[in-house]
């Protein structure tokens, strides 16, 4: 198994949570849990707790658990900022990445295997289709793409001028 980072993601960060599994990050994300529950978790299965609550984050720092406090700022920077705290790659891996709805790995199917499941213009424009095997639904590379590359594209950016202003622990 890989040495990637694993997270564990609070409730105030559920769109980053999305973001890290589309780049291929086993990434837990809890919409209510207690603070306590979410930090064992990450203790049990070694994961670092990303979270905009700095109660749960000195929390679980107490604990000896890794954890992220993510500043109120825009996705490419949050992106930016984990980057440079927990080393994530900035590009999507298609070998990697999971269901942003359940966390699950996707699995590259023929096109042939989403004929019925995807609509008859995405079928005809379209060539290379994953599946999420756990909750079924079907993904492409369409039209929000340029808007995840974009927001990956200013986060890579923004990588540079934040490692001077902020150093991993």
């Amino acid at each position: 198994m890989s040495s990637e980072p694993r997270f564990v993601v609070d409730t105030m960060l559920g769109t980053l949570a999305r973001w890290l599994r589309i780049l291929g990050y086993d990434t837990v994300y809890y919409k209510n849990a207690e603070d306590w529950l979410i930090i064992r978790r990450a203790e049990l299965e070694g994961r670092v707790v990303v979270t905009r609550d700095r109660a749960l984050h000195n929390k679980a720092v107490r604990s000896g658990v890794r954890s992220i406090y993510i500043p109120d700022i825009d996705m490419s920077t949050r992106l930016a900022y984990l980057a440079v705290l927990a080393d994530i790659r900035l590009h999507v891996d298609f070998e990697k990445t999971r269901c942003p709805e359940d966390n699950t790995p996707l699995v590259k199917v023929s096109k042939e295997k989403v004929r019925d499941k995807v609509p008859e213009a995405v079928y005809r424009v379209h060539d290379d289709f994953w599946i999420c095997e756990k909750c079924g639904k079907v993904y492409w590379v369409g039209s929000h793409w340029r808007m995840i590359e974009k927001i990956l594209s200013e986060a890579r950016e923004k990588v540079k001028e934040l490692k001077f202003k902020i150093a991993p622990k």
